[in-house]
């Protein structure tokens, strides 16, 4: 397949520039706000306006992609326009028909955001131990303090503690009775399986610990620490 040009295409790197910079900014705005919901619902502060900024990187992004000739009339693009709406409806008070849940019973558990985060770690963990022989109470305090000291927190909102990792570390496993751990057990197996297959394993203590510090402050994970 040919690379296409045409000169209704903006210069790939100014607009991956100005896009990159808008969304930095408004990464930037987001992961400052905390998580936690105004006293007075009529303040636009805390989870509310997380809750703006979010919606207005989501329109950033289809923004940017519908200079692109190809994705003008771009149905993938319309399905994220929906998204960032029916956030916005969210930051309004509404409940958009987009974000009803339609399962019965009440949701329980921890939701994706959370699960993410606990994939990360429990891999932190096993990794120590496989590729650098750490005990599992050592490895175990190891990524507790490097976690916490990037902002991960536990279920009240205090830095994510030792014991709250034992909990994520003993409950992901193949044979849980919990699916979502299930899930976490096979997804952790599954990347310390790569990491396993790569020449460079299994490295230095000092190359470990970086890695883990380096997981630990990713925006990716940072986002959903709260």
């Amino acid at each position: 397949m040919s690379k296409e040009t045409n000169s209704d295409w903006p210069d790939p790197t100014d607009w991956a520039r100005r896009l990159h910079d808008h969304l930095e900014a408004l990464g930037e705005l987001y992961q400052a706000i905390p998580w936690g919901v105004a006293d007075d619902p009529e303040n636009f502060e805390g989870l509310n306006l997380k809750q703006a900024r979010a919606a207005e990187a989501l329109l950033a992004t289809c923004s940017a992609l519908r200079e692109l000739p190809i994705f003008t009339k771009s149905t993938g693009v319309a399905v994220l326009h929906d998204i960032a709406g029916a956030l916005a409806d969210v930051v309004l008070g509404r409940s958009p028909q987009l974000f009803k849940s339609v399962r019965p019973g009440s949701p329980g558990g921890d939701g994706i955001h959370r699960n993410y985060i606990k994939v990360s770690v429990v891999l932190a963990v096993r990794l120590l131990i496989a590729s650098q022989s750490f005990a599992e109470g050592e490895a175990i305090r190891e990524v507790a303090k490097i976690f916490a000291a990037a902002g991960a927190t536990g279920r009240k909102g205090k830095p994510l503690s030792r014991t709250t990792v034992q909990d994520w570390f003993d409950k992901a496993h193949p044979l849980s009775d919990d699916l979502d751990y299930v899930k976490i057990d096979r997804e952790v197996e599954k990347r310390l399986q790569s990491y396993k297959d790569d020449p460079a394993w299994p490295g230095t203590r000092a190359e470990a610990i970086s890695w883990i510090e380096a997981t630990a402050a990713h925006p990716l994970l940072r986002s959903k620490y709260g």
